[in-house]
C-alpha cells in the first residue's frame, strides 16, 4: 500500500530571534516542539542568517518537520536582475541539501508589475533546484485595484498563474470583523495605508466564497494545487475568533480542495500595548512571550482532525463544490438535487465538497449552531462516515431509508458511498 503524504499545515510569524535560543546559546528546540504539538508540520521561520537557518533545518529534520525557508538573498534577487542567478545559486548551494527543506519563500502579495521579476526568479530557481518550490502569496479579492495592478481580481489571479507559473497558488482572505470604526493613524507608507484601509472597508464582509471559487478555478485551469491562509490572530478590524469560526475557515477551505492550510499567525506579532501599532495584534497561538493562548488548544484540536481528514483526501481530485440551503456570494453553485451515488441531500446551511472515489466533505456554514444533513443514496449503495475521534470509518444505519448526519457549528464530516 502506498504511504499517504501528510496534509501540510503551516503558519505565518514564527519564533522571533529574541526567543530562538536558550541562555547558553543553543537552539530552543522546545519552541519547535511546541509548534509541532499544535499540529503544525510545515514551519516558516524568519530569516536568521545562513548558520542559524541551517541549524533550524537540521532540528526540524530531527523533529519530523518540513521548512519553508526565508533568506534575504531571495528577496534581493527579485530586485537585482544582473545578479539574480548568482544570488539564487548561493541560496540553493547553502540549503538545497537539507532534508527538511520544503521550499523557498519569495514574496507576499505582489502587484501586477512584480510578475515579470517573479516569473524570471521562479524560473531560474526551478532550474537551479527543481526539487523545492518557490512560494508566493497573493492578495485577497477585497483589496483596491491599485494594489492588484489589475481592474479585476480574476485577471490578477489568472495573469499570475499564466505568467509566473507557480507550483502552488496561495492567498489569504480574512472576513471575521469587529464592529469598531477605523482609527485615525498617519501611515506614511502608501501600500501599508491602502492595505489598512481595505481591511476596514466593509462590516460583515462578503466575498469569502467568491474568493475561493476564483482561486480554485484558476488552480484547476493551471493544473496546480492551492492553499488558503486563514485568520487566527486578532488585529485591526479582525476579531478574536471562536473555535467554531476557526473550524468554519478550515473546513470550508478543505471542502473546496485546498491541499494545504496556513494560520495567520503562530506567534503574536508586535509589542504588547504599543499605542503606535496600527494593527493592535493579540491572540495568536502563542502570545508575545511564547506562552500558549486560548487559540493554541483550539488549533491543536482542529489540526489533529484536519491532519486525519486532509491526509485521507490527499491526492483525490476535488471534482465539484455545491451549496445546500443558503447559497452565499455570487459565484457559488447550488446543490442540483443529486450527485454521484447521493440521490437526495437536504440541509439548511451546508457546503458539499465532492472528491474522487465517491468521497464527500460536508461542511457546516453555520458557525453559531449545529445543523443536520439528511441524505439518501442510490439502491444498493450505503454510506460510511469517518469518525475523527477514533480515526476509523463507521457505517451508520439508515432510518426510514435516510441517513441523518449532525454537524457541530462550523464543523465538517467526511463520508464516502460504497
Amino acid at each position: 500500500m502506498t504511504k499517504r503524504q501528510p496534509y501540510l499545515i503551516t503558519h505565518w510569524c514564527g519564533i522571533p530571534a529574541s526567543h530562538l535560543r536558550r541562555a547558553d546559546g543553543t537552539l530552543a528546540s522546545e519552541r519547535f516542539a511546541q509548534m509541532k504539538a499544535a499540529g503544525l508540520n510545515l514551519i516558516a521561520p524568519y530569516d536568521h542568517g545562513i548558520q542559524t537557518n541551517r541549524e533550524i533545518l537540521e532540528l526540524c529534520h530531527r523533529l519530523g518537520l518540513r521548512v519553508t525557508l526565508s533568506d534575504h538573498r531571495l528577496h534581493a534577487a527579485l530586485r537585482d536582475e544582473p545578479n539574480r542567478r548568482a544570488l539564487l545559486q548561493s541560496v540553493v548551494s547553502d540549503y538545497a541539501d537539507c532534508p527538511a527543506l520544503h521550499g523557498y519563500h519569495l514574496f507576499d502579495e505582489p502587484h501586477r508589475s512584480d510578475f515579470p521579476a517573479l516569473a524570471d526568479t521562479l524560473s531560474l530557481l526551478k532550474q537551479l533546484d527543481p526539487t523545492h518550490e518557490g512560494y508566493i502569496n497573493l492578495f485577497a479579492n477585497y483589496v483596491p485595484t491599485s494594489l492588484l495592478g489589475c481592474e479585476k481580481y480574476t485577471d490578477y489571479v489568472h495573469q499570475f498563474t499564466s505568467e509566473v507559473k507557480p507550483s502552488i497558488l496561495s492567498y489569504d482572505h480574512y472576513h471575521f470583523l469587529t464592529d469598531e470604526p477605523m482609527p485615525a493613524f498617519d501611515i506614511p507608507n502608501e501600500r501599508e495605508r491602502l492595505i489598512f484601509e481595505s481591511a476596514y472597508q466593509k462590516q460583515g464582509r462578503p466575498g469569502f466564497f467568491d474568493n475561493i471559487e476564483d482561486i480554485r478555478t484558476a488552480a484547476a485551469a493551471a493544473g496546480i494545487p492551492f492553499m488558503v491562509i486563514v485568520l487566527l490572530t486578532a488585529h485591526g478590524p479582525f476579531r478574536d475568533l471562536t473555535e467554531p469560526e476557526i473550524r468554519f475557515e478550515v473546513y470550508q477551505s478543505l471542502a473546496y480542495g485546498a491541499c494545504r492550510l496556513s494560520y495567520f499567525t503562530y506567534w503574536t506579532p508586535g509589542i504588547p500595548d504599543d499605542v503606535h501599532d496600527i494593527w493592535r495584534w493579540k491572540s495568536g497561538m502563542v502570545d508575545w512571550y511564547g506562552q500558549p493562548t486560548h487559540h493554541y488548544d483550539m488549533v491543536a484540536r482542529i489540526n489533529r482532525e484536519l491532519q486525519a481528514v486532509g491526509t485521507l483526501l490527499a491526492g483525490k481530485r476535488n471534482l465539484d463544490v455545491f451549496h445546500v440551503g443558503t447559497c452565499p456570494d455570487t459565484k457559488t453553485t447550488p446543490w442540483s438535487g443529486a450527485y454521484g451515488d447521493i440521490s437526495a441531500l437536504d440541509a439548511n446551511d451546508l457546503t458539499v465538497g465532492c472528491f474522487e472515489d465517491h468521497y464527500f466533505l460536508l461542511a457546516n456554514k453555520d458557525f453559531c449552531q449545529p445543523i443536520t444533513a439528511t441524505l439518501t443514496v442510490k439502491d444498493g449503495k450505503y454510506i460510511e462516515q469517518y469518525d475523527k475521534q477514533i480515526g476509523e470509518w463507521v457505517s451508520p444505519p439508515p432510518v426510514n431509508g435516510c441517513y441523518r448526519i449532525t454537524l457541530d457549528a462550523g464543523d465538517a464530516q467526511l463520508i464516502r458511498t460504497k
